[in-house]
Order: C-alpha cells, then structure tokens, then sequence
C-alpha cells in the first residue's frame, strides 16, 4: 500500500476509526459518506440549546421531533459506509447574532459596532451554558454521534476566556492563567460528567491565535495537559473566525504554504498522552501520509480539499491520485460574507466550489453523467480552464471531442502558474485537467488557429467557444516601448525584468507579480487608480495576498494615482498630491483583462448549436470557467 500510515486505524478511548482521515465540518455529507472516510465531523449549527450560542439564528437542532429527525438523518448518512460520526459543540460568546434588543455574553461586557450588547458572564451564566454543552453533549451520544468534539478555537466563548485578548476580568475568572483557564475546565468536566468515562470526548483549540496579546501557546499546551485526563483526542489549529487579519492563518488562501498547523501539532503530540489530529491545508496525499509517518500528529482533518473532491478517500486508497480534482484554497467555499445573507457584496459573496459544480448544487448536478443518447461531434475552441472542463464533460457524455489550441500547451491564463511557486494550488488544478485530458481521447490539436478551420467546423454537432480574454492595453504616451510588457507576458519571460519594475495596476494580478519579483530582490512600485489594492478580492483573500505583500520586499504603493506617460527610463504618475516622476527600467501593465469577443463572435453561425463560454464571454474567475464548462457540456 502506497499510505499505510494514513489507512491504519486508530483508537480514540474505546472506539477504533477505520483509517487516519476525519473530515472538517463543511460541506455537504452525500458524497464523502461512501468515500471510505474514517470519521465525519457534523457542524456547529444548533448544537448549543443556548439561544445566544448561534452566528445565525435558528432552532437548537434537538429542540423538537423535526429538528431532531434531521439531525438522525445525517447521523445515518455518516455511517453509511463505517466512517464515525462526530458532533461539533461549540458556543459563539460575544459574536453570537441575537434578537434585536437582546444581548450576547463573553467574558466581558461591551457594546459591538453594530450596536448588540455584550454582558459580562457572571457565575450563574456559566453554569448554565456549562449545562448547555452537557446537555448537547448528551443529545449527540442519544442520538448515535460516536464522539463529540468541545469547539475551543477559533476565538469563540471558550477561547475568550482563555485568551488575554478577550479577557480583561479582574475576578477570579481572569488575569492569571489559572483563572482564565476556570471556566473552560467547567464545560469539559461538565461535559465528561454527562456523556460518562467512555464516551469519546475531542477538543478543537487554537495553538497560535495570531494577535496581539493572544493566548501563548505554551498556555495553551499547559491547558490541554490540565485537561488531558477527561478528553480522548485533541484537535489542533491556528488563527481567530472573527479577526480578519487572524483569520487568514485559520483558513489559509492560496498566498500561504500547506500544512499550516503542523509544527505546532508536532509539539502538543511531543506534550501529552493522547492522540493529536491537525487541520490546515493539509491538500495532497503525500502530505497527509508523511503528517503520519512523521508523527507530527496521529490524524489528519481534511476540508476544503474534500469539498473540491468528496471522492479524495477512496482515490487514494484505490491508487487513483492523479484523479484527485485538487482545492484551489480559493475560500469561495468558505465564504466569510455568507454569514450577512440580508447584505448583498456582489458576486464575491456567492458561495461555491471553484473546481466541483456539484457542490452546493446536488439536486442539478449528478455525481456521475449519463452517456447521451446520440454522440455528436463537438468541437472546443480554446484550451483554457473553460474549455478543458467543457471538453471533459462532454467526453463523459460519450461525444467525440476536439480542443483546438492556438499555443502550443493547454491552461489558458492558468499557464502562469508555472512560473510562481506561491501558485501551486492553481498549477495543481492546471496539471490536472490536462492529465485528465491526456487519459481521454479527446484530440487536441496545437498550434491551431480555428478561425482558418471555418470549413471543417461546419461538419460539428456543437462549438464551444473559450477562447478566453487578453490584457487590456491602456492609452498612456509612451506604451509601446520594448521594455513595457503585461502582466502575462511578465510571468513567462521573468529573464526579460529588469532591476527597477514599475507595475500599472494594482489588483490581484499586479499586486501577486509585485510580491513575486520583490522576492527576487527587485525594487518594486505598484501605480493603483483606486484607494486600495485588490479590490476584485474578497476581504479574507486579500488580508492574506497584503500579508504576504508585507513580508516580500521593497515595495512602494501608490493609490489614487495614475501613470500618464512612459518614458525610457522613468513614468510620470498623477498622484493625489501632484505629479511624480518614478524611475522604471521595466513597466508592467496590469490593468485588466477583456474579452475576445470580436473572435467569439467569429464562430456564430457556422452551426446552430454554438456556444461562448468563460472569458470569452466576460472576464471570468476560475470558479465561472469551470461552472460555464460543465454546465454548456453536461446536457450535450
């Protein structure tokens, strides 16, 4: 077997999980139920019977014979296949989102920017919500949960108690170590007094808060080991859901390495008698069995990479890696502004999966399409991310399909990863659709320019137009001299750079350029028309991207400016302040993409069934490539 470490099983108290593999809480449980998973994590949702417990409002999901019919359901989905189900327990504190005209409860008292109060838990409130665990503790084992697992990460009530960040009390509830870890000591043994000695009992904790005054993780493993006798397994990882700039380390974007939590799992697992699982960025299954082998932990949770393949267990046992659809860390599928459903942010706020249709959308999309009932002949024109799904999907439909390719390589815009190892989720996707399309039959033909291909094309059952966008070019004087280049082009020819860069543009193209050449000890200025960079981003990827920014190099920014004029060796910016001339030997326009729809366009008209998609019809992200894909083929 290629991971032995990863399919032993393992024991936890008095319960064996048939493998190393446990999924997070997210995601829909269809399909990684018949995955072959060891373990599955069921959410947060209602699991407190605390009204003030919730980030949404809703029922506690025990609360009556509909709810708790639901919740027996999923319980049966889990298991279906031998994998264990787990109950996730967990209280928001002074984030929870209450009635108007209610209040939350922390450990201090405080009025929020949107106005809730926040009272100060006194001692009659924390028995109480201490019984609000055990009791859903005890709900989770009547209802056949396998084990439960105290959520005291993330920032939530526990952790505001434990971490000085939160917690200013001057009682006996804060201050010195011993009194903040108080109240979290009470939930546990609340909790292992109901659910009695051998039931499994899990904890989630946050080693390294990433803020200001945060909790030392040396605290934070004292309390683990001053617990250790009443929990089974604890569950390790980093970074605060609330505090944007701690967020990023808890669910790292693409700007950050895999296998963010081990080196702290690695010294709890050195610290106590237990087993230890980790979460974060574990994305590959060389990184999950090495996580095992290793022993920096004894289980690995996995959860962005099981939404983007539920099927990731069973492929690795079977030896069938290559077919892994891997997880762009995109954070689409974690989408910090699903919480705010009244408010509207545009289509950053839709949640999905970049590279899985079928997440979010099981109703429409079937794990598995059926063969049409005629093979057509379709042709695809362009071999970019849009156009290598399209011509997967309708492959499996059983068509005969032809991608004709104008360079001489697939990818599209995806091909730049080759060239940022920073890009390593987006190359892995990039080489797994080309390997994909390498098994198939499906011709590709390089090199090839299908508007001379007008004849043949006539003889097709359906064209698929993905010939994807081009760098928009800007009217500024001076644009067309040999050392300006786009962003694009930058990426492939970096030989061609030199020392002093000025690049045009400040989204996230221009701004993960700047951050890849101020590694390479270029002095770096990025020239932004709007007041901030990234503004394409959602919040939570471009914290991460402007970390990362920060600790890259010499870099200027300038926003609110504009290059009017290039010229041999220098610009000419309009800034808020006035003019200033900058000293650039190479200029990089970053500015944009448009569509190619004057060659789209080109393509109607040859036969009736003709369709545009992804970049050639609008700038699109790689989620809308991918979706427009599946979707134009999937009823071919």
């Amino acid at each position: 077997m290629k991971y032995p470490h990863l399919f032993e099983p393992l024991k936890v108290n008095q319960m064996i999980i048939k493998n190393r593999i446990i999924s997070a809480p997210l995601g829909s449980l269809t399909d990684k139920s018949i995955s072959g998973i060891g373990m599955i994590i069921r959410g947060t949702s209602g699991c407190v019977p605390d009204g003030r417990s919730r980030m949404a409002p809703g029922p506690y999901c025990f609360e009556d014979m509909i709810q708790s019919t639901k919740v027996r359901e999923q319980v049966s989905i889990i298991r279906q296949r031998g994998a264990k189900a787990e109950f996730e327990l967990c209280h928001v504190g002074q984030y929870a989102k209450v009635a108007p005209g209610d209040y939350a409860i922390g450990p201090v008292g405080f009025i929020r920017e949107d106005g809730t109060e926040v009272k100060a838990m006194d001692e009659t409130m924390m028995n109480e919500v201490a019984d609000a665990f055990a009791k859903g503790a005890m709900d989770a084992k009547e209802y056949d949960f396998d084990m439960v697992m105290l959520h005291f990460g993330h920032g939530w009530l526990p952790t505001q108690f434990l971490s000085p960040h939160f917690n200013k009390r001057t009682d006996a509830y804060g201050g010195s170590f011993e009194n903040r870890i108080k109240f979290p000591k009470m939930i546990v043994e609340r909790v292992r007094k109901a659910v009695g000695p051998d039931y499994p009992l899990d904890m989630r904790i946050s080693l390294n808060e990433y803020i200001e005054d945060g909790t030392d993780t040396q605290e934070i493993i004292r309390f683990i080991q001053h617990i250790e006798d009443k929990i089974d397994m604890v569950h390790v990882s980093c970074g605060l859901e609330r505090e944007l700039s701690a967020m990023t380390k808890m669910t790292t974007s693409p700007y950050f390495p895999h296998m963010v939590n081990t080196k702290y799992s690695k010294i709890v697992k050195e610290a106590v008698h237990i087993p230890v699982a980790v979460v974060g960025a574990i994305m590959t299954p060389e990184e999950a069995e090495g996580i095992i082998a290793n022993k920096e932990a004894d289980a690995i949770v996995v959860g962005r990479q099981i939404i983007a393949d539920p099927f990731w267990t069973k492929k690795v046992w079977e030896d069938k890696t290559e077919d892994i659809v891997p997880c762009l860390r995109c954070l689409n599928c974690y989408n910090m502004y699903a919480r705010e459903k009244d408010k509207h942010y545009g289509m950053k706020s839709i949640t999905c999966c970049s590279v899985n249709p079928r997440y979010l959308h099981e109703d429409r999309v079937p794990v598995k399409l059926s063969k049409a009932e005629h093979k057509k002949k379709v042709y695809v024109i362009g071999g970019g991310p849009a156009g290598c799904k399209a011509a997967l999907t309708a492959y499996e439909r059983g068509h005969d399909v032809i991608i004709m390719e104008k360079e001489d390589h697939l990818g599209g815009q995806l091909y730049c990863s080759e060239f940022d190892e920073s890009k390593q989720d987006l190359k892995r996707y990039k080489d797994y659709l080309i390997r994909q399309i390498e098994k198939s039959d499906i011709e590709v033909r390089y090199h090839c320019d299908a508007t001379k291909c007008k004849e043949e094309l006539k003889h097709a059952d359906s064209i698929i137009v993905a010939v994807g966008a081009q760098p928009v070019v800007p009217h500024i004087k001076g644009i067309d001299q040999p050392h300006v280049m786009n962003a694009l082009y930058a990426y492939e020819h970096q030989t061609e750079i030199k020392e002093h860069v000025v690049i045009v543009g400040g989204g996230s193209v221009g701004t993960e350029l700047a951050k890849l050449l101020a590694k390479q000890k270029k002095k770096v200025t990025i020239v932004e028309y709007q007041k901030q960079l990234c503004s394409n981003l959602n919040e939570h990827v471009r914290m991460g991207l402007l970390q990362q920014l920060s600790m890259s190099g010499d870099i200027d920014i300038l926003l609110e400016s504009e290059c009017k004029e290039i010229h041999s060796n220098m610009i000419i910016v309009e800034t808020k302040d006035g003019i200033k001339t900058i000293y650039a030997d190479t200029v990089i326009i970053s500015v944009g993409m448009k569509s190619r729809r004057d060659i789209a366009n080109e393509f109607y008209g040859i036969v009736q069934d003709t369709n545009i998609i992804g970049d050639a019809n609008r700038p699109a992200t790689v989620a809308e490539a991918t979706h427009d894909g599946y979707y134009v083929s999937a009823s071919l």
